[in-house]
């Protein structure tokens, strides 16, 4: 069973994505902030990490530099955010996220980005 890390400070957000996926039968392990988000991925090791951009504490961008700085950086991380300009998508990539989600999304396209990078 696949083990996926969602990090967003958007409580019903986060327990939704973790509801539908936990009932698509992965293993969901859940974090408010990317410094919560970094201890997390020590602990947990999961396969693939979904993280919003603008939280408190440790944005998504800073959480992508120190985890592209860890011996973690091969877990491959999706961006989940409502920054929808083309510099904040340049942005994340050159950080090193795999894809970049914008919100509102249907849920049908997240799992289907899910699996693509599950499945590398």
């Amino acid at each position: 069973m696949s083990k996926i890390l969602i990090i967003d400070d958007e409580l019903n957000l986060r327990e939704t994505i973790a509801e539908m996926l936990t009932y698509l039968g992965y293993e969901i392990y859940l974090s408010n902030d990317g410094k919560d988000g970094l201890e997390k991925v020590q602990s947990v090791l999961p396969n693939l990490i979904i993280c919003d951009i603008m939280m408190p504490v440790l944005d998504g961008y800073g959480f992508m530099e120190q985890h592209q700085a860890s011996i973690y950086r091969d877990i491959p991380v999706l961006f989940l955010s409502a920054k929808v300009e083309q510099k904040d998508k340049e942005k994340g990539i050159a950080l090193g996220v795999k894809d970049y989600i914008t919100k509102p999304f249907a849920f049908k396209d997240l799992k289907a980005i899910i699996d693509l990078h599950l499945k590398k």
